[in-house]
């Protein structure tokens, strides 16, 4: 348990350090590099990163997809052909490797090079489609929906877990525990979003949170959380693996701790667009 705070309290600081200078090319680079760290554990995990071509051109896609919009030069458009350089490469890679390499391979390394760092970057186009306040709002949001919820859970089910919510998934995750998750997280999400509230006001920036909306989406996004730790647990179970990796002591790799952010981040982003949570004041 001490371990796992203190990698936690080392996150948090890092985290800090991020938001400080969200609206820099700082956020891009360190979603680039939590990106390029998620798809090597990835890859690591099943087995393809011992294929050196495919593994690169996998990293170069995920390195430079966070570049591709900014608060400084648009390049969106540049997408649709980056998406066409990596099919062609990795088809290259397929006719030059084909007696040891397979097209599920190529099919794999096609899927987690563009759905791994697409999901983080959402954090990018939440800050330049809301603006800086605003988009620092809804990535902890996103980031409060996933982890809050983990953390409750985790708890709850310390506490009161008896009925084994998938045991042949994850052993330890109980309905009880899952129960908690989504109480804890809705009432920590709607303390976190008061103390934003009143910290972007004290920086003269005011924001007003509509919490009744906060209220109802957040169940949702604990249950989104949920499905992607759970779909993470799979691929480890798959691959006879308890963690991604090691390096956040007593939690695992960065994918153990961004699994289910990966999919909340993309859902906050697309309620925001259509169900505005806050708005300036």
């Amino acid at each position: 348990m001490k371990q796992r705070i203190l990698s936690a309290a080392v996150g948090l600081c890092v985290l800090f350090v991020v938001l400080r200078f969200f609206d820099t090319l700082i956020l891009n680079a360190a979603v680039s590099v939590i990106s390029l760290l998620a798809l090597y554990e990835m890859l690591a995990a099943t087995g393809h990163i011992r294929y050196r071509g495919l593994s690169l051109a996998c990293f170069l896609t995920a390195a430079w997809i966070p570049f591709l919009k900014t608060s400084y030069f648009v390049q969106l458009r540049l997408f649709p052909v980056l998406v066409y350089l990596l099919v062609v490469v990795l088809f290259c890679i397929l006719l030059a490797k084909h007696e040891t390499l397979n097209f599920e391979d190529v099919g794999f390394a096609f899927f987690v090079s563009l759905f791994i760092p697409l999901s983080i970057t959402t954090a990018i186009y939440m800050r330049d489609s809301f603006g800086a306040v605003l988009g620092m709002f809804y990535v902890l949001v996103a980031l409060g929906g996933a982890w809050l919820c983990d953390t409750c859970a985790y708890f709850s089910g310390v506490a009161f877990g008896k009925h084994k919510m998938a045991p042949k998934i994850s052993p330890k995750k109980t309905v009880e525990g899952a129960v908690g998750g989504v109480i804890g997280a809705l009432l920590l999400l709607l303390g976190v979003a008061y103390l934003l509230s009143h910290g972007f006001a004290m920086l003269g920036s005011p924001i007003e949170v509509d919490y009744l909306r906060l209220a109802l989406i957040s169940p949702l996004l604990s249950l989104t959380s949920m499905v992607g730790d759970l779909s993470a647990s799979v691929i480890k179970r798959q691959c006879g693996i308890k963690d991604f990796g090691s390096i956040m002591p007593g939690h695992g790799g960065v994918l153990d701790r961004f699994d289910s952010v990966l999919f909340v981040m993309p859902l906050v982003y697309i309620i925001a667009r259509h169900l505005p949570l806050a708005g300036l004041a």
